[in-house]
């Protein structure tokens, strides 16, 4: 579908407050290098081609990021770089992840010696640039936040989760650091008048429930998004939460932090359409077109469908925006790319009005969570239900206990550890992806289970 670049952000402010505008906006927050220049034909060099992509591209909106930790720009050793992988469009490249034991900042005398960055120290100047540069109509949206995240990469994952359990006076105090620069950032941006929204992308969830227990994001995180969103509803700015995972169990603490959207509502962990009679009168919802199969292996017309479909019961009455699941990756056709924004402006336009099933095409739906099945309920010393909260406690000791007290009892260490210990850390595991509990509680858990079987497996006698 032909259609002419007409930028304006009041369209993606309406859609924000839940309101219907006069079509349904695009709503990504980021596109890789490779499907900008495969689109536009040409390589992205400067802001102004930049800003020529987003425009060309329908969006209403340039978004660009700034603060301690941004998307193409970490601390140094913060991360590792990867080997180079195949994208979409044959060229390689290189990943960056996070760093999973240890990290920058792994006690108090580091955290005291780190040289730690204020806003005065960021180079902030594009955001003069994009004030003389954006078309009318067009505004750009700050990418910052990341206060959960920045802090775990800084601590190293392994690190961190420890952390909680162990010092969580220095995970607090991290917190406050951070918190602190990313907000200072934050109040220095937002005063650009090209600034219409500020996307706040801090991944706080996994496929099936939090990454920590919610009493650490309410200590700790949400405090500073409710700065930031009391500053951004004062100023007439939207204020935008992104996290991949089921966020379920935080949805009403996003909206007490005054956050207008919801990105990505990702499809194999949210039903967007529960999601929309929960909480759509209240926070806009931006996503849900499925990045792991439709946009990335499926044909234009699967996009075009899944488009088709979203707009047709998510669209009705406002507060929804499409975008994929995550963001526009390099393992996105430029094909499925195009046709994800040409079906929104052909399906997109108020009042939808469109029929069930009229595009022929594969569209995801989401597909519940996997269901619990407890291995091992028997009863006595082989009991895997029996090891679990001595699993779950604060060291290995009493799994020792028990297992020496079995043993005592004429049952062989590998009877204990298949009928017992094994079927424990399922259920554990198990715990896990139904939102009872956290990454903290599942490393002390695999911890407590290997040093028993290093206790025992070194012990004469044993094998």
């Amino acid at each position: 579908m032909e259609f002419k670049p007409n930028p304006d952000f009041e369209r993606y402010m309406i859609a924000l407050n839940c309101e219907e505008p006069d079509r349904i906006p695009l709503g990504d927050w980021h596109v890789d290098a490779l499907p900008k220049e495969n689109y536009m034909g040409k390589q992205i060099v400067n802001l102004e081609d930049q800003i020529e992509f987003w425009l060309t591209a329908g969006f209403d909106y340039i978004t660009s990021s700034s603060g301690i930790l941004e998307p193409v720009r970490a601390p140094e050793g913060m991360t590792i770089k990867g080997d180079a992988v195949n994208t979409a469009y044959g060229d390689g490249v290189a990943r960056e992840w996070a760093r999973e034991h240890d990290g920058v900042i792994t006690d108090w005398e580091t955290f005291d010696t780190y040289k730690w960055p204020s806003v005065d120290d960021f180079d902030l100047s594009k955001w003069d640039a994009f004030d003389h540069l954006l078309p009318p109509g067009m505004k750009a949206i700050l990418l910052l936040g990341k206060i959960y995240t920045t802090v775990w990469m800084f601590m190293g994952a392994e690190t961190f989760f420890n952390a909680l359990k162990s010092d969580e006076a220095l995970v607090g105090t991290m917190f406050e650091k951070i918190g602190e620069i990313q907000y200072e950032t934050f109040l220095r941006v937002i005063e650009h008048p090209c600034i219409g929204a500020v996307l706040n992308p801090d991944d706080i969830a996994h496929n099936t429930g939090l990454l920590i227990h919610p009493k650490f994001l309410r200590k700790y995180v949400f405090p500073w998004y409710k700065k930031m969103g009391d500053v951004c509803r004062d100023k007439g700015i939207g204020f935008v939460f992104h996290s991949d995972g089921d966020c379920s169990d935080a949805m009403d603490d996003l909206i007490d932090c005054r956050f207008h959207g919801f990105n990505p509502i990702q499809p194999n962990s949210m039903d967007i359409e529960v999601v929309k009679k929960k909480w759509g009168n209240q926070l806009c919802l931006i996503g849900n077109l499925n990045l792991d199969s439709t946009l990335t292996l499926g044909t234009p017309e699967d996009v075009r469908a899944e488009v088709y479909e979203r707009i047709r019961t998510i669209g009705p009455g406002g507060g929804f925006m499409v975008a994929s699941s995550n963001s526009i990756t390099d393992y996105v056709p430029l094909e499925n790319m195009k046709a994800m924004i040409d079906s929104t402006f052909e399906f997109g336009r108020y009042p939808i009005q469109l029929e069930k099933g009229a595009l022929k095409g594969k569209v995801s739906k989401f597909q519940g969570k996997p269901k619990q099945k407890i291995l091992s309920t028997s009863a006595g010393p082989l009991s895997g239900v029996e090891y679990v909260s001595a699993l779950l406690g604060k060291g290995p000791s009493l799994v020792v206990e028990m297992v020496q007290k079995s043993l005592e009892t004429g049952v062989n260490l590998t009877d204990i550890v298949n009928n017992g210990l094994i079927p424990a850390m399922a259920i554990i595991g198990e715990k896990y992806q139904a939102g009872e509990i956290y990454i903290p509680e599942m490393m002390i858990a695999a911890r407590s289970m290997s040093e028993t079987l290093l206790h025992f497996c070194a012990a004469p006698g044993e094998s």
